[in-house]
C-alpha cells in the first residue's frame, strides 16, 4: 500500500512539474517598434541617357525593430510627390540594408509614374520592411520609412533607328553632324522634320560620310545615287519623307500650334508656337484651362496633327486628344527633331 501511495505521488508530482514548465515556456511574438530610416545619398538626379548605366543614387537604411533580432526584407517605393503612395512602382531590396539605382532605374521608375518627359519632376520614396517569417493566423504590420524627396528630369529613351542624314546647305553640307530620318520599321521608308534657313541645295546620304548619297535624278521628286543636288525653295521647317523602294522624296512646309478646349481658341483655331532653332524644338508658354488639346500643322489631315494614345509623351499622328486636368500657366514643347519613333513632347505647369 505505501509502495503504491509512493508511486502515485511521483506520478503527479510529474504532471505538477510538466505543466508548470508548460505555462512557463517563453513565447517570441514580434511587436513593432521602430520603423527602418533611410537615408538618400543625393537629393536631385541628373538624367541624361549617355549615362544611362552610371550610379544616380544610393539609398541606405537602418532595419526595424520588432522586439527581437527579426529577418527582414525589404521594398523600395517611389511615387509621385504628394500622391501619398497611392499607386508606387515598387522596387525589391531582399534583405539588404542598401540600394543603388542607376540613372537607367531612376529615370524607369519616373516614366512609369507617368511624369512628363523632359519636366522637372519630384518623386517621394521610402523603404518598407516586411518579416520574412510572418504568421498566417497574426501577421505583423510591415513598417515603412519616412519619405525622401527626389528630383529630376526624365528623358525618352532614344532609339536608334536606320536612318538616312540630310546635309546641305543650311548646315555647311557636313553628314557628320546633319539632321536625321528615321526609318522604325526598317522597310526603307524614311521620315523626319529639318529647319532649313535658307533656299539652297542639299542631299541624302545613308551614313555620315559621302560614300553613297543621293540626289535628284532630273525629275520633280526623284532620287538617283550620286545625283545632282536636291533644292528647297525658301527657308522653313520641313517634313521630309524618302522612299528608296521607288526612289522618291516630298516635302511639307509646317508651322506648329496647339488646339483644342484647353487653349485660348478652343477648336476654333490654332495658338501657334514658335521655334527654337537653338534647341530645335517648338515651344510656347500659355495658360491652359482644364480640357483637351493637339498639336496641328495646316489642316486636320490625319498626318498633320499629334496627339497621344498611350498617353507616354510620344505624340502619335491622329492621336487621342491630350488631356489637361489642372488649369494654369504651362510650358509647351514638341521635339520633331530626332526622327520618326523619337518625336517627343512636354508640358511643364508654371
Amino acid at each position: 500500500m505505501k509502495n503504491w501511495l509512493t508511486q502515485l505521488v511521483g506520478v503527479c508530482a510529474a504532471v505538477f512539474l510538466f505543466s508548470s514548465c508548460e505555462k512557463d515556456e517563453v513565447k517570441v511574438v514580434a511587436q513593432p517598434g521602430d520603423a527602418p530610416t533611410l537615408t538618400a545619398s543625393a537629393a536631385s538626379v541628373s538624367l541624361v541617357q549617355e549615362n544611362a548605366s552610371s550610379p544616380a543614387v544610393k539609398y541606405t537604411w537602418k532595419p526595424a525593430s520588432y522586439g527581437y533580432s527579426a529577418a527582414q526584407t525589404y521594398t523600395i517605393q517611389f511615387d509621385k510627390k504628394d500622391n501619398k503612395f497611392a499607386k508606387p512602382y515598387n522596387v525589391n531590396a531582399g534583405s539588404s540594408l542598401e540600394k543603388t539605382f542607376t540613372v537607367s532605374e531612376i529615370n524607369a521608375a519616373m516614366l512609369a509614374l507617368g511624369l512628363t518627359p523632359g519636366t522637372d519632376s519630384q518623386v517621394e520614396v521610402r523603404v518598407v520592411s516586411n518579416l520574412t517569417t510572418n504568421a498566417p493566423a497574426n501577421p505583423v504590420k510591415a513598417m515603412m520609412s519616412a519619405s525622401t524627396t527626389l528630383s529630376g528630369s526624365p528623358y525618352l529613351s532614344f532609339i536608334t533607328y536606320p536612318a538616312l542624314y540630310v546635309p546641305g546647305n543650311h548646315q555647311g553640307w557636313s553628314p557628320q553632324t546633319a539632321p536625321l530620318l528615321a526609318s522604325p520599321a526598317d522597310d526603307k521608308v524614311y521620315e523626319g522634320y529639318v529647319n532649313f534657313t535658307e533656299a539652297g541645295g542639299f542631299k541624302f546620304t545613308p551614313a555620315r560620310n559621302w560614300d553613297n548619297d543621293f540626289g535628284s535624278d532630273g525629275t520633280a521628286f526623284g532620287l538617283k545615287p550620286k545625283g545632282s543636288d536636291l533644292m528647297i525653295p525658301g527657308a522653313g521647317y520641313y517634313r521630309i519623307i524618302v522612299n528608296l523602294n521607288t526612289n522618291s522624296y516630298s516635302l511639307l512646309k509646317t508651322s506648329w500650334g496647339i488646339i483644342g478646349s484647353a487653349t485660348a481658341n478652343d477648336w476654333n483655331s490654332d495658338t501657334p508656337m514658335t521655334y527654337d532653332a537653338t534647341k530645335g524644338v517648338w515651344t510656347i508658354t500659355t495658360a491652359l484651362k482644364a480640357g483637351e488639346m493637339k498639336f496641328r500643322t495646316n489642316s486636320w489631315d490625319a498626318d498633320k496633327n499629334f496627339g497621344d494614345n498611350e498617353p507616354n509623351g510620344m505624340p502619335d499622328y491622329d492621336g487621342k486628344n491630350i488631356q489637361i486636368t489642372e488649369a494654369g500657366t504651362y510650358t509647351i514643347t514638341l521635339d520633331l527633331s530626332k526622327g520618326k519613333g523619337n518625336y517627343s513632347y512636354s508640358l511643364a505647369k508654371q
